[in-house]
């Protein structure tokens, strides 16, 4: 039989699919997405991994702590269905893109 691993970037995957049908992490059945990728071939054991940057909490943002809250769940599902996930800090970008609209150019450039 054909084994298979599955591999999803938690952060890419919830931008670019998630948040476009307007649901969380805890709303979307990760294990059944995965079972339809494996379309009847047999994931390995451990093989099923998910890639996500920690949240971390902001000293005096009870938001931060409610995301670091909801996260902590979320990976205690995923952990019960057998995923592996691995985390890393999440970073901060310091510089800024702007982006300016010439009259004369019908887009927008950096």
């Amino acid at each position: 039989m054909e084994r298979i691993h599955i591999f999803i970037d938690g952060g890419n995957f919830y931008h670019l699919a998630l948040k476009k049908l307007n649901l969380g992490e805890l709303d979307f059945s990760f294990e059944e997405f995965a079972n339809f990728l494996a379309n009847g071939r047999q994931v390995t054991e451990m093989g099923k991994r998910f890639y996500v940057g920690t949240i971390r909490e902001k000293i005096g943002d009870p938001k931060s702590k409610e995301a670091m809250s909801k996260q902590t769940k979320f990976f205690t599902v995923l952990k019960s269905y057998n995923w592996e996930v691995k985390t890393s800090k999440l970073r901060s970008r310091l510089e800024k893109i702007f982006i300016q609209h010439l009259p004369e150019c019908p887009v927008s450039v950096l």
